[in-house]
């Protein structure tokens, strides 16, 4: 177990790579991160941003915004406000799912937005909580989650009915998201039930970051810290993907070297 803080979600991100790259397995169980504002980001921060991208891209991984996005939908939300969010982008993600083999592709931001409840009635979680801290921002977290379903400040991603038999690839990585209101500013805490901290990571610290913006900017709030649980991290090689991915241990260590190189001169200058 290890607790890791710092600053900004790429600085998050490098002290959990760097962490997993010195032990013997890259990996570790119960990795806490806690990054003090995740919606802003300094000039070294935006450098280690592009160049970890600019990695996965070369690598045959995904962009980070595309991993961010499947959290949620800020590129939906700044072209048309909480509408796109919640009507448009569902109805676009369906149309996308009817035309691939895995259907299930999004699955984050869609169970955020759209879910059953045990009357089979279709509502939309992500609204109620946003409703809740407008109405009752003066609560700090007095709401839990009940039998699997959302209930007030919580949303659950992990869904027993779909996701109780898969062992590996179609399991949600991300099982929970809490949020919370303190002082003015909505907190977000989520737990992965795993976590490849180089494909992943980077892009799961910003999604989260931008699904606490939302909140905050159309309740009203500031954003505060965001928390992730990894109860299982590995720092991933291409091959551990699974996919057509491409790097190894060395790529890593020269990459981590490049990132930690950028915050290096930050300081000097």
């Amino acid at each position: 177990m290890e607790l890791l803080k710092g600053r900004s979600a790429p600085e998050v991100w490098l002290l959990g790579a760097e962490y997993l790259a010195k032990r013997k397995e890259h990996e570790d169980f119960d990795v806490f991160l806690n990054v003090a504002t995740p919606t802003v980001l300094s000039s070294a921060d935006a450098s280690v941003l592009r160049r970890v991208d600019s990695f996965l891209v070369e690598h045959g991984g995904l962009p980070v915004n595309t991993v961010a996005e499947t959290i949620f939908p800020l590129e939906d939300y700044l072209r048309g406000g909480t509408r796109e969010v919640f009507e448009v982008y569902p109805a676009r993600m369906k149309e996308i799912h009817h035309s691939r083999a895995d259907r299930r592709w999004g699955t984050y931001a869609l169970r955020i937005l759209r879910q059953k409840d045990h009357k089979g009635i279709v509502f939309n979680p992500l609204e109620g909580v946003l409703n809740k801290i407008r109405n009752h921002g003066n609560y700090k977290a007095c709401h839990e989650l009940s039998s699997g379903r959302p209930f007030e400040d919580d949303i659950p991603i992990y869904d027993g009915a779909l996701d109780r038999k898969p062992t590996y690839g179609n399991l949600p990585c991300l099982s929970h998201v809490s949020i919370k209101v303190d002082n003015g500013r909505v907190r977000l805490n989520a737990t992965y039930r795993s976590h490849y901290y180089m494909q992943r990571l980077l892009g799961n610290l910003i999604g989260l970051g931008r699904l606490q913006f939302f909140l905050a900017h159309e309740s009203g709030l500031d954003v505060g810290p965001l928390t992730i649980n990894s109860t299982y991290a590995r720092l991933d090689t291409g091959a551990n993907n699974g996919k057509c991915c491409h790097w190894g241990v060395d790529d890593i260590s020269k990459l981590l070297a490049a990132c930690r190189a950028n915050y290096s001169e930050e300081v000097a200058a």
